[in-house]
């Protein structure tokens, strides 16, 4: 049975690729298809050949897909994953599924904690389809959880329910698709084990010269605070702007309370603990 290193582009995953050697490791990028998202960033990554080498990336195994033009997460996660790559001295595979607008226009809703469909659609889907075409599954997977968040781990799924194939029914005169349900993964939670907890991830990053984000993840993702929020519209103004477009488009917003427009407007509270991740019980992204 293989290992594989889910990274979920922050610092506790980058320290399992660090210490834990694996077979594999596994990077899903959550990708806006839209040319608004990332402007602030376009043209240095466009000067230094950065989106070219994102796409040579992705183009291996997710040729399928459009080319990559912006991300949902904050842009230093790319530049941390390049060097990553080089600090652990060992591929990083690239992945990516359907893009954050199209799933939301496909599906016709908002992601929000009611449809928490989006972290599914966007990193574990691909993360199947790789394993299942590339390798033979279940494989051993290690997940960033450290052992001051263990809780998450009782909640991580082991099962993927897809459809191998469709079947034709004459009499309807229509095609059906039948769904199988496989193990695909086995979890492994190496610093629960160890009992590294997130002093020990700053602390060893702290002299390294990766450029972590100050917040992983998708920036406006509905877990994150609103306070967080606020703080990503200063750090990530065209990422947020994207999705509260959206959010006015649809009549729908992400979190229950106020939508991302109106997170906006509220102040800066200087005292809240920015960077602490996006608190996602969806089973993969931690910070």
């Amino acid at each position: 049975m293989i290992t594989v290193n889910s990274l979920s582009g922050g610092k506790t995953s980058a320290y399992i690729a660090s210490h834990y050697p694996a077979d594999l490791n596994i990077f899903a990028l959550v990708c806006l298809d839209g040319h608004n998202g990332n402007a602030h960033y376009r043209q240095y990554y466009k000067d230094h050949g950065i989106i070219q080498k994102v796409n040579d990336k992705l183009q291996r195994y997710c040729s399928r897909w459009p080319e990559f033009i912006a991300t949902a997460e904050d842009p230093k996660t790319i530049m941390a994953m390049l060097d990553l790559e080089q600090h652990i001295g060992s591929e990083i595979i690239w992945l990516r599924g359907i893009g954050f607008e199209d799933m939301m226009n496909n599906l016709k809703f908002v992601p929000n904690q009611t449809k928490r469909i989006c972290t599914f659609r966007t990193k574990i889907e691909p993360i199947f389809e790789f394993l299942y075409m590339y390798h033979q599954i279940p494989v051993k997977m290690r997940i960033g959880y450290r052992y001051d968040e263990m809780e998450r781990a009782e909640k991580y799924r082991t099962t993927f329910k897809f459809s191998p194939y469709c079947e034709f029914r004459p009499k309807s005169v229509k095609w059906v698709h039948r769904w199988k349900e496989v193990i695909y993964t086995e979890g492994e939670f190496p610093l629960i084990e160890d009992k590294i907890t997130h002093f020990d991830v700053v602390h060893y990053w702290k002299d390294k010269s990766i450029d972590w984000p100050l917040d992983s993840n998708c920036q406006f993702c509905f877990w994150k605070q609103p306070q967080q929020l606020r703080k990503n519209f200063d750090t990530n103004k065209p990422i947020m702007l994207t999705m509260a477009v959206h959010e006015d488009m649809k009549g729908k917003t992400m979190k229950k309370e106020m939508s991302l427009f109106e997170i906006q407007k509220i102040g800066l509270q200087m005292d809240f603990n920015f960077g602490t991740g996006s608190g996602c019980q969806a089973g993969f992204c931690t910070d």
